[in-house]
């Protein structure tokens, strides 16, 4: 069995335990890949309350969470008012990790990362990690001031305790951590930046090809490799059309919404407008 029928069958099999209990349920962080291939289960069982939620609307890294019909939840949005309403009922929490400035480092997500590891959570269990280094266009956002280094990680509620105090240390730094609910996370503000695009025609290669500045070739095997999604879907055909307010993201790239056509030069080249995240 491959990764991706293992992962649907246990996302069915949890699924299936919720019918028959119809109380609030959750499984495992997924990986967007993972998530595209479950994305045609969300969709089909959405009016049965699957849905797949990371703590906040950009997170990358999110759970098969299943909500009944009598939490009123009808939208995603409606997903974030409950948890930030009912904070013990979210199944995921946010460890604020703190780096005193005396420490002088400059940690990475992978320091963090490999710092969860190392007190023995699988990846699975960890969500997104935004890492504030106080420095540069990103100081000051996250939650934290400006100078100051630390990161939110989001991750399952019933390890939060735990890793509250084992984690102590993230690569040379000493650190301090802090327990916070979901309605707490501080994502910080997402720019973005409009630009303007000249393509031969509005096929995913050659919109790939020039928001992501890569030759039509690189974009053609990035797409086939399956490494660009649309609205979280992994889309492997080079002739796929995008339409107007669609996300697009090219794994290790960036992403980027797609704001459509804006018309054709006289030798039938379109232009085409998106807002790239920055």
């Amino acid at each position: 069995m491959d990764d991706a029928n293992l992962h649907l069958k246990i996302v069915e099999e949890r699924f299936e335990r919720y019918l028959s209990s119809y109380a609030p349920d959750h499984g495992d962080f997924l990986t967007p890949e993972e998530q595209s291939a479950l994305m045609p289960f969300f969709r089909m069982n959405r009016s049965q309350g699957a849905w797949l939620y990371g703590g906040y609307a950009e997170a990358e890294r999110r759970i098969p969470l299943f909500m009944p019909d009598y939490l009123g939840v009808e939208r995603e949005e409606d997903i974030y008012g409950y948890f930030h309403t009912n904070p013990d009922e979210c199944p995921l929490a946010v460890l604020r990790v703190a780096v005193p400035r005396q420490e002088r480092v400059i940690l990475s997500h992978r320091d963090y990362l490999g710092a969860l590891m190392g007190c023995g959570i699988k990846r699975e269990k960890i969500g997104d990690i935004i890492v504030s280094t106080g420095e540069g266009p990103g100081a000051g956002s996250g939650g934290f001031a400006a100078g100051e280094a630390g990161a939110q990680i989001v991750i399952l509620r019933e390890l939060a305790d735990y890793l509250k105090d084992e984690l102590t240390s993230v690569g040379r730094a000493s650190v301090t951590v802090e327990v916070l609910p979901i309605g707490d996370l501080d994502p910080g503000e997402v720019r973005k930046e409009e630009h303007s695009y000249t393509v031969s025609s509005g096929r995913l290669d050659n919109v790939v090809s020039a928001v992501f500045g890569l030759s039509r070739k690189l974009a053609v095997e990035a797409i086939i490799k399956g490494l660009v999604f649309v609205d979280g879907a992994e889309i492997q055909k080079p002739d796929y059309r995008l339409a107007e307010g669609q996300k697009l993201v090219l794994r290790h790239k960036g992403k980027a919404i797609y704001l459509g056509e804006t018309g054709t030069s006289r030798k039938g080249k379109v232009y085409i407008r998106v807002e790239k995240y920055v």
